[in-house]
């Protein structure tokens, strides 16, 4: 007698169960007051399918308008079409699948064609693509209706690997994974692949609709949180019926059906976000095969993941060098290229940052009437933010001195500007020094900054310059402040030298710092030792004051911005000393401290 055999059920119970084909009509469904065949299941319609024989004895299968379908060979049979039945065919309803039989016919020519060559079992795509595997009669347990064949599993595993491996853009890359998983998993109609961000929220990158008209693309914010938390990889044949994701997932969260989410995570096991695949068709379930196959897919995904990431923050770090890179060649350009030239007078200079680009910075102003202004200033900070103080510091410092000729006022109006071009809370030290090299005269005004140092000849005694009660507070920080400025003259061998807070704080590995009697001890020594003829000539004066700041710091690292300056008047009516073509040696030089 012709009849179906349960090949295949949700709970896997009751294989090769044989319902006989007795009557001349007979439907398929959940109501067992109308139906001959009852499948007592929710995903089956009441009246789900019917299955008539004709009045020669052949049997044929149609559709009643059922909410999931009905297949036969994985080929839809549309309403209202009847379809008919031959020895072997499948019959799928739901997650149901049936073998039809029927003794009375067993002809090679009725046969499907695969098994009419012999074959042993079959790879065919059902109605969305995916490959089945039916079995032959000979074969004792069914396959799966959903299962990929392990060859195409392998298949897949070595492209996906190939196509990981192709690029290290973070972006391209996460969409590679997308179509991927698009590739393997046909009945897959959404995929996500969701990376934490820097506060640990996930964040979707990716968002893929298989089907036009799904303009539901959100995530599942339960199953994801889920997932992530407990790094455990994560099935459900219908969400929306899962009691496993508690109270907090609501029903009307989950339009899909069957999903999957998996976590992604570097090589330390570190949780860098989730993969989510899901359908919303009720006959195209994941199953636990699916679900391994994903969780190695996400493996290889998330390895390079983070090697993307790596790659990104390589670049960032390449750019950001590049830039600073940038930042200090500009920051350099600021700074003079060559001493100025004056008759019987020496300069020096010296500028190293503690980075890159630092906060310190000086200057040589030629003014009208032969006078030169030395200037060097200490901006609150250092790196790139600093640098860029030093830029408009040194615009606005030129404009002030050219254009008001009391020093004093001129502070005042850098003052002012600085204040008014919006400092925030930082904040400029600065020492201006205008040398009259007719008079001999140096008019001396400090904002805040360090007394310069002064080593008179005639006594052979370092001095300061300029008393604490002459020195003002440091410009941005208070509008209107009335600076003072102090004249002294410069005797034959007379020497001035200025310096940032670097040199007085530089350390040693044993974190002691330099210190003001060291720096009085390097500019004129005390030691008792007869002076050579030019030994207190600024030259020297500040190339003794930086290396004995570097012998000090004994190899750790500089610890802040370091500029010296140091010019002072020669014993002799010689003629300057200074080549105004030579570049300044040690302005880029970088004392290890």
């Amino acid at each position: 007698m012709p009849s179906l055999i349960l090949m295949k059920a949700p709970d896997g119970a009751a294989p090769n169960k044989t319902i006989p084909l007795a009557g001349e009509l007979m439907v398929i469904g959940r109501d067992a007051d109308k139906c001959q065949i009852v499948i007592p299941h929710h995903a089956v319609s009441r009246e789900h399918a019917r299955i008539t024989r004709s009045a020669n004895g052949q049997f044929f299968i149609e559709d009643l308008k059922s909410r999931n379908h009905t297949f036969v060979n994985s080929k839809e049979v549309p309403p209202p079409a009847r379809q008919q039945l031959k020895p072997d065919d499948r019959i799928k309803i739901c997650d149901f699948l049936f073998r039809f039989h029927d003794e009375r016919v067993v002809k090679p020519q009725d046969l499907p064609p695969w098994m009419a060559k012999g074959a042993e079992e079959k790879e065919e795509p059902d109605e969305s693509g995916m490959t089945t595997i039916e079995a032959t009669q000979g074969k004792g347990n069914a396959q799966q209706f959903l299962d990929i064949a392990p060859t195409d599993r392998l298949r897949a595993l070595l492209d996906i690997s190939q196509n990981l491996s192709r690029t290290l853009e973070l972006e391209p890359l996460l969409n590679q994974i997308a179509e991927t998983l698009f590739g393997v998993f046909k009945q897959a109609d959404r995929c996500f692949v969701i990376l934490l961000d820097e506060a640990g929220r996930p964040v979707p990158k990716v968002q893929r609709n298989r089907r036009p008209g799904m303009d539901d693309s959100r995530h599942s914010r339960t199953i994801v949180k889920k997932t992530i938390d407990s790094m455990q990889s994560y099935l459900s044949e219908d969400a929306s019926s899962d009691a496993n994701l508690g109270p907090a997932a609501s029903i009307a969260e989950f339009k899909i059906r069957s999903v999957m989410c998996v976590p992604l995570s570097n090589s330390e096991g570190r949780a860098l976000g989730a993969i989510q695949l899901d359908t919303q068709d009720r006959a195209k379930k994941f199953s636990s095969d699916d679900l391994n196959m994903l969780t190695i897919v996400a493996n290889l995904a998330g390895v390079t993941v983070e090697k993307a990431r790596l790659h990104e923050t390589v670049l960032a770090r390449e750019k950001e060098q590049k830039e600073i890179e940038l930042a200090r060649k500009v920051q350099l350009g600021f700074l003079p290229q060559t001493l100025p030239e004056v008759l019987n007078y020496e300069f020096y200079s010296h500028y190293s940052p503690a980075q890159t680009v630092g906060g310190d910075y000086y200057d040589f102003v030629t003014l009208p009437g032969g006078r030169v202004a030395v200037v060097l200033g200490d901006v609150a900070g250092k790196g790139v933010p600093a640098a860029l103080l030093v830029a408009k510091l040194s615009s606005e410092v030129r404009f002030c001195l050219l254009t008001v000729p009391d020093l004093a006022q001129a502070v005042y109006l850098l003052n002012e500007q600085m204040i008014l071009g919006g400092l925030g809370d930082r904040f400029v030290t600065l020492a201006v020094m205008v040398l009259d090299p007719n008079t001999h005269v140096v008019t001396m005004v400090s904002a805040g900054h360090m007394p310069p140092k002064i080593y008179r000849a005639a006594t052979g005694k370092l001095v300061d310059a300029l008393t604490n009660d002459e020195t003002g507070v440091p410009i941005g920080v208070m509008p209107g402040y009335p600076f003072v400025q102090v004249r002294l003259t410069l005797e034959m061998g007379d020497s001035v030298a200025v310096f940032t807070d670097g040199v007085t704080e530089g350390m040693n590995p044993a974190g002691e710092v330099f210190g003001y009697a060291a720096l009085e001890r390097s500019l004129a020594p005390d030691d008792g030792t007869v002076q050579t003829a030019g030994s207190q000539r600024p030259r020297r004066m500040g190339e003794r004051l930086v290396n004995a700041v570097r012998k000090h710091a004994n190899g750790r690292t500089q610890n802040d911005d370091i500029a010296v300056v140091a010019f002072g008047r020669l014993e002799s009516e010689s003629g300057p000393t200074t080549d105004p073509n030579k570049v300044i040696p040690t302005t880029s030089m970088k004392i290890p401290m």
